[in-house]
């Protein structure tokens, strides 16, 4: 990628349709639609991973080697802090579909 602002945005979109998967996979569940919940999550691991594979070859691997110059810019802190909350969110989406799937069983 040749611009840094590109990384961030593309960061950006991968980590946003990664967090959009896990809302629709807490949606599902709490459907009981637990089949659909999982697959959510699996599509959100395939989103969240491409923004995170993003965030380390194209930023942190190239500010490391000296190959990132320029001024910080606020668009790779909202990249980074998309990929780290879309991260959580799926941690903590999986809990609690197993919450609702508990649930159901009884």
């Amino acid at each position: 990628m040749a611009k840094t602002e590109d990384v961030a945005f593309a960061i950006i979109s991968a980590a946003g349709d990664g967090r959009a998967k896990v809302a629709e996979a807490l949606k599902q569940a709490r459907r009981g639609n637990f089949g659909e919940a999982e697959e959510c999550l699996k599509d959100a691991d395939e989103h969240l991973l491409k923004a995170h594979k993003l965030q380390t070859e194209e930023l942190l691997q190239k500010e490391a080697s000296g190959e990132l110059q320029g001024p910080f810019n606020v668009l790779i802190s909202h990249a980074q802090d998309y990929v780290m909350t879309g991260m959580a969110m799926k941690d903590m989406a999986v809990e609690i579909v197993n919450l609702y799937t508990q649930l159901r069983a009884k």
